[in-house]
């Protein structure tokens, strides 16, 4: 067994090992399921180097399988391990990230009575999404995939005696299986097609043109339901905001660079079986397209930190998608990786504000001297920055490099991208001024200030490294082109100089004037021109009324399939089984009527049947 191959399943192994060790053997000892949890993690990152330094091929993964299902039409269902550019620098992305999140985690929830069992959850999902990233066939795939699903449920309830988290983690569990039937079918269609599931075959099989564009398109229309539900694209994007339910760390590790991210993660994988669908591509652009804007128009009147957040993710999600529409694998995979740390960031700097304020609000954040948290203000100014695309943080390369693939794509689609990319400095810069000025309670400011929180220094170090990161992950973009292909960028430099990047920068900057303008400068009124009108507010803040269309349509639907299912199972089968059980009561207590006991009884009664039948056959009723 080569050594690359070796890494990625002691990678693997790790977290499923402490997960294992933490639930069953150290749920009393919340301190070493803590310490095991981070080891295991740690050496999951270590073990994704080497697979980093020495996968640097494009086009020649390395592929350990082992037939698990044979199939008659050839090849058959294997379980393995696929290294290649895109799977290893994802397993590092991936580990990196919630290796951040479980030591700033050990400040945030170290008063929760289900301190070793969150870490143990944690653990679950590193496993789960290390083996979906690593996975060398289709349906592998769908197992992590759905381990990543459940343990999803399990980290956004854990406070499931709340009614809130318990309703959000049903919410983003039903939502994201609806797309996962899509996902199913399609694995299923491939197989009868190709006789095989396994990733890189597949992908040469499309690239060959072993698909007809037909196939192809089905296919890759219903593998893209499952990429849509979980990474939150429209119309199945309305979990992820009620998702900000769980603890925030579990909001910085799903909603970075690990589950909202493994749909974007999906096409990428299958970026040629995409390409031979133009018809798909063409509509994942338009959905991408316009979540990410009317998301940004929703993150524009939200008052929950993380809420914004939340749209915020939805938004650049739908970036990543178009880039990969588009049909530039690097550049959306780029936004991928830049985002995993700009937006980990963002949660875990709103946490350290939500511990000190005991709240999720930002008007009320502002009451309690929110730049006393000096880590907190770093991370989240420089996490904003990113996200709203100002140069030189990691977020204005990536964005940059999305908005280039675009430039083919026609007016419309160029309008809205930039529309968009306008509207997230606005947003992003509304929540910064929002949060870190304005009014401060002195009372507040004085009790608060001298008193940090005995989890600070976990919490702030993976804030200040992340912040730190959000400088130098930009500068990898021509990196990351090398690993992807020749053809994926033209130049190396990160840099793109040119009327796009110029326009860009102007929209980013009219964003934050009119940002500061409303909520930062002295004096300000500190509500935004979308809040001046409660219609519009309303409509905004209600997520454009998408979840009041399902209350109407869908779950009204639900509600009544389910009381005439009700009525079916009382009335006609209960009913149905209550007669035959009646029906059986009643004969047997006439037939108990005929039980008396005498022998004298049973006797006349057996003669007397005799003699009746002796009388019907002696009248000629027999031959």
């Amino acid at each position: 067994m080569s050594g690359p191959v070796l890494a990625a399943l002691v990678a693997q192994a790790a977290p499923l090992v402490a997960c294992v060790l933490i639930l069953t053997g150290l749920r009393r000892r919340p301190g070493a399921a803590a310490a095991t949890a981070i080891l295991s993690v740690t050496i999951s990152l270590i073990a994704s180097v080497p697979m980093v330094l020495a996968i640097a091929v494009p086009n020649a993964p390395m592929l350990v399988e082992a037939t698990w299902l044979p199939v008659e039409t050839g090849g058959g269902l294997a379980f393995g391990v696929m290294l290649d550019p895109l799977s290893t620098t994802m397993a590092l992305v991936v580990a990196a990230i919630t290796l951040s999140v479980m030591v700033y985690s050990v400040g945030y929830m170290k008063d929760d009575p289900g301190f070793a069992r969150y870490f143990g959850f944690l653990a679950l999902f590193a496993w789960s999404m290390l083996g979906l990233v690593l996975s060398s066939n289709l349906l592998q795939t769908l197992v992590f995939w759905e381990l990543v699903g459940l343990s999803s449920f399990l980290l956004i309830g854990f406070w499931y005696e709340k009614p809130a988290p318990a309703a959000a983690a049903r919410k983003a569990f039903i939502m994201t299986r609806v797309g996962d039937v899509g996902f199913l079918f399609g694995i299923l269609y491939l197989v009868r097609a190709l006789g095989y599931a396994t990733i890189p075959v597949l992908n040469v099989a499309a690239a060959g043109g072993m698909l007809d564009e037909r196939s192809a398109s089905i296919a890759a229309g219903l593998i893209l339901m499952g990429a849509i539900g979980k990474s939150a694209q429209g119309p199945l994007f309305t979990w992820l905001p009620d998702a900000m339910e769980g603890p925030t760390p579990v909001s910085a590790l799903l909603h970075s660079a690990t589950m909202v991210a493994a749909g974007v993660f999906l096409v990428a994988r299958l970026h040629p079986l995409f390409l031979a669908a133009p018809q798909v591509m063409e509509w994942l652009l338009w959905i991408a397209l316009v979540t990410a804007v009317a998301t940004a128009t929703m993150a524009m009147v939200a008052n929950d930190i993380k809420r914004v957040l939340a749209y915020s993710s939805i938004s650049q999600l739908g970036y990543m998608f178009m880039g990969l529409a588009a049909g530039s694998l690097t550049a959306g995979y780029f936004h991928l990786v830049t985002h995993a740390g700009f937006k980990a960031l963002l949660f875990l700097a709103s946490g350290i504000f939500i511990h000190h304020a005991h709240s999720n609000d930002m008007r009320e954040i502002a009451l309690k001297d929110p730049r006393s948290q000096k880590s907190g203000v770093i991370g989240l100014v420089a996490g904003g920055a990113a996200l709203a695309g100002v140069i030189p943080f990691s977020g204005y390369f990536s964005k940059e490099a999305v908005l280039a693939a675009l430039h083919h794509a026609g007016t419309p689609v160029l309008v809205l991208a930039y529309l968009g990319a306008g509207l997230t400095a606005y947003y992003t810069f509304r929540m910064v001024f929002l949060t870190l000025t304005g009014p401060t309670r002195p009372d507040d400011a004085t009790l608060a200030a001298p008193h940090l929180h005995h989890g600070s220094r976990w919490m702030a170090t993976p804030v200040l490294a992340l912040a730190a990161l959000t400088l130098v992950l930009g500068y990898l973009g021509g990196f990351l082109a090398r690993r992807m292909g020749p053809s994926e960028m033209a130049e190396d430099g990160p840099f793109a100089f040119g009327p796009g990047p110029a326009t860009a920068l102007a929209l980013v900057a009219a964003g934050i004037a009119l940002a500061w303008a409303e909520f930062g400068r002295r004096g300000a009124g500190r509500i935004g021109f979308a809040e001046r009108i409660p219609a519009i507010r309303d409509f905004l803040g209600s997520n454009w009324y998408v979840d009041r269309l399902y209350g109407a349509t869908v779950v009204r639907l639900a509600n009544a399939l389910s009381r005439a299912a009700k009525w079916n199972d009382h009335t006609v089968l209960d009913g149905a089984s209550d007669a035959v059980a009646n029906g059986t009561i009643g004969s047997g207590r006439i037939l108990a009527l005929l039980q008396t006991g005498y022998v004298q009884v049973y006797v006349a009664m057996a003669v007397t049947l005799v003699a009746a039948l002796a009388a019907w056959m002696t009248a000629g009723g027999a031959p």
